[in-house]
């Protein structure tokens, strides 16, 4: 285990950057569920049909809503963070240092 995380203000945008694109695809694969699940219910029909589509809605679908949101809690966390960096940057930018 890590006794400590060490990051940089690039290093963090980098990863703010690739988790939102890791984001923005979790929920195109939730709209291609969602088609899927509506053309297997025209072509399926019946009870069995409904019990399969109401789980998949009700278990799989909710679980990855819960996860894309918490995803996006984490990524405005680091964003948050990313920013606080840019304060540092700035404040330091116009402080003389003696040497």
């Amino acid at each position: 285990m890590a006794e400590k995380i060490e990051s940089n203000k690039s290093g963090i945008d980098t990863i703010v950057n690739e988790l939102q694109e890791q984001k923005d695809d979790i929920a195109t694969y939730m709209t291609k569920l969602d088609k899927e699940l509506e053309n297997i219910n025209e072509a399926w029909k019946g009870s069995d049909a409904v019990l399969y589509t109401s789980k998949m809605k009700d278990d799989y679908k909710v679980l990855l809503t819960e996860f894309n949101t918490s995803f996006q809690s984490y990524i405005d966390y680091l964003s948050g963070v990313f920013e606080e960096y840019k304060k540092v940057d700035e404040k330091m930018a116009s402080e003389k240092i003696e040497v």
